[in-house]
């Protein structure tokens, strides 16, 4: 089989293509849409993934872990049956020879914030004085609060982005200026940057922290911890610090021998896991509809080349009776198959990413929310073995049928 062979070939096959524009086609959307919609969840897929490895690069080294209660959270309260962490957890940590330093995460529930005549309820946080850059908060313009403050439970705050659209107005300034907190007066010191919902920033644009023994004794009336950032002097003991870690918490929070852990002890690369883990899962999901209508484009390759095949059939007798062989005209009819799958297939990936873009762009002017869809090579290359693939499979039995029709029976067809 030469090349100038398949050349007049594949030349052949794009003619017949064009011969039937509107055919073609809507035989080719069936594909397109299909490999659009994989490639679209793809790419918005890896998008995700990217952002995620982000997030968990800028968290923490190999050096810190995170304890948190053993079950999920809502914000803003405690679900029925999760035990917090005290200060006394804290205590029992540091006592470690693993550990350097733990910050205590954030007590927090929301509370009615004033100023002046303006107020809205509002998410309030108890937060450590060095406790902003664990969940990468970084001040815009003034400053954090000191571990003096903190310590001496100094009546002063620092607000989210959001809350000067929220309480003040345009002109006034928010530096030096008071909140009111269920009844006490705040002094705002500083103001954090905003931060996109990717990223919490529903959460903490519109959030006020104050020093954590502030909210402790004047606030909430408890010393209840979400969760605790652990600073290992060595990532090497990683493992040995874990079990220490998990020893002192269980006596500090009175777990009796044989009872599980009421609480989990992560890094940032079980993090990292589970958000892979989690993003495989998305794009398998969405994936498997995707690929359903793919086959339903595949199917419909089929169909069109069945009709191709009987309206051709004088044709494929005059070639026969001049001397094509049944393997050429099958072979004729499966590169015609395999052409529209192929150009289905490449029109897909590029209106699948463009679609993972727009999406993007939606989401970032609706939700904040905003990642850059990502298509890897690899994905180009599997959609065009899937095609080409697609294109032979369901062309094999229009071709076959096609190499098998008697000439002087073909030659008769009306």
């Amino acid at each position: 089989m030469t090349s100038s062979f398949l050349f007049s070939v594949f030349r052949l096959a794009l003619r017949q293509v064009m011969k039937h524009k509107v055919r073609s086609f809507l035989t080719i959307l069936g594909i397109l849409i299909g490999v659009g919609g994989v490639v679209t969840i793809v790419s918005l897929g890896e998008g995700l993934r990217e952002v995620f490895k982000g997030n968990m690069a800028s968290m923490a080294t190999g050096d810190v872990v995170f304890v948190m209660p053993d079950a999920p959270m809502e914000p803003g309260r405690v679900p029925t049956g999760i035990k917090l962490f005290k200060m006394r957890d804290m205590d029992a940590i540091r006592e470690s020879e693993y550990v350097s330093g733990v910050i205590g995460g954030n007590i927090k529930n929301s509370a009615l914030v004033k100023h002046g005549w303006r107020s809205a309820n509002l998410m309030v946080y108890g937060s450590p004085y060095n406790y902003f850059p664990i969940d990468n908060l970084e001040i815009d313009y003034g400053r954090l609060y000191t571990r003096g403050e903190e310590m001496g439970r100094a009546m002063v705050c620092v607000v989210g982005a959001d809350i000067k659209k929220e309480l003040y107005d345009p002109q006034e300034q928010i530096i030096d200026s008071y909140l009111t907190v269920e009844g006490a007066r705040y002094r705002v010191v500083g103001v954090l940057k905003s931060k996109s919902a990717m990223t919490g920033g529903g959460q903490f644009n519109k959030s006020i922290h104050i020093p954590m023994q502030t909210a402790a004794s004047r606030v909430f009336g408890s010393d209840d911890i979400y969760w605790m950032s652990v600073k290992l002097f060595d990532s090497e003991n990683l493992q040995q610090a874990k079990e220490d870690i998990s020893s002192r918490l269980r006596a500090s929070r009175r777990i009796k021998s044989g009872k599980d852990d009421d609480f989990s002890i992560t890094t940032p690369d079980d993090w990292a896991e589970f958000a892979n883990t989690f993003v495989n899962s998305l794009i398998m999901v969405f994936g498997v509809i995707a690929l359903i209508a793919l086959v339903v484009g595949g199917i419909g390759v089929m169909n069109i080349m069945l009709v191709s095949v009987q309206e051709r059939t004088r044709e494929i007798g005059l070639r026969k009776a001049l001397g094509a062989t049944a393997g050429t005209i099958a072979i004729q009819f499966l590169v015609e198959s395999v052409t529209l799958t192929l150009v289905g297939g490449m029109l897909g990936i590029a209106i699948g990413y463009a679609q993972g873009g727009v999406v993007s762009i939606i989401m970032k002017n609706a939700l904040d929310v905003s990642w850059q869809p990502s298509v890897p090579l690899q994905w180009v290359v599997i959609v065009g073995i899937a095609m080409l693939a697609m294109g032979l499979g369901f062309g094999v039995y229009p071709a076959w049928r096609a190499g098998q029709l008697d000439p002087i029976i073909a030659l008769r067809y009306e």
